[in-house]
């Protein structure tokens, strides 16, 4: 998959979420996508939930990776 596809496959995830976040939070999150992408890197579902419960104040970035940590046995 190239590079392309991965942004637009990111992009049609977050556009599921587009009514949940404000149009500066989406615009944020797309760009990260952007980034992404550009290394080669897809943003899954999961990924793009955590950055929306990040911009709605849900969770902080410290809790998140907390939260990774313990999944991954390293906390």
């Amino acid at each position: 998959m190239t590079w392309e596809a991965k942004k637009q496959k990111s992009i049609a995830i977050l556009d599921k979420y587009r009514d949940r976040v404000s149009k500066s939070a989406y615009d944020r999150i797309l760009y990260v996508i952007g980034t992404q992408a550009i290394e080669d890197m897809f943003m899954s579902e999961e990924s793009i939930h955590n950055l929306i419960m990040i911009e709605k104040g849900q969770i902080s970035s410290s809790e998140l990776i907390l939260n990774y940590k313990k999944k991954w046995g390293v906390a």
